[in-house]
């Protein structure tokens, strides 16, 4: 997976979760895996991977499979744990892009739960962080 380069978004997202990504971005799948709690959820796909094993195998799988490029577009702080972060995948594969809300829960500095799924319409805006729309 790679970047093109790091746009304002990526800039304003929490240390932790800009930390994950330029890893998983430049291949360095262990320093990515090593911000996920011993006992992390990461549901991607329609499979759910738990504990640190499981998420450090997802990372290396899901990051390799296909090439493609990923772009932050935005993201919305839901609550003082749940970051919810909109992606922009793009690769040779059935549509050639996809846009993806990045759902992470984080606690005492470590990444509990990610839940990747299709981006609600409307749901989630680009911009900079705030509270999550009423």
């Amino acid at each position: 997976m790679t970047t093109d380069h790091e746009p304002t978004p990526v800039r304003r997202l929490p240390d932790l979760l800009r930390s994950y990504l330029a890893a998983r971005d430049a291949g360095r799948y262990a320093d990515a895996a090593a911000l996920f709690a011993p006992d992390a959820v990461v549901e991607d796909d329609g499979g759910r991977h738990v504990g640190i094993d499981a998420v450090a195998r997802w990372i290396v799988e899901s990051a390799t499979a296909v090439e493609h490029t990923t772009t932050v577009l935005g993201h919305t702080v839901v609550d003082d744990r749940t970051v919810d972060v909109l992606v922009r995948i793009e690769g040779p594969f059935l549509g050639g892009s996809a846009t993806l809300r990045q759902r992470f829960t984080t606690d005492y500095g470590v990444i509990r739960h990610l839940t990747i799924e299709p981006a609600p319409d409307g749901g989630l805006r680009p911009g900079p962080p705030g509270p999550a729309p009423a």
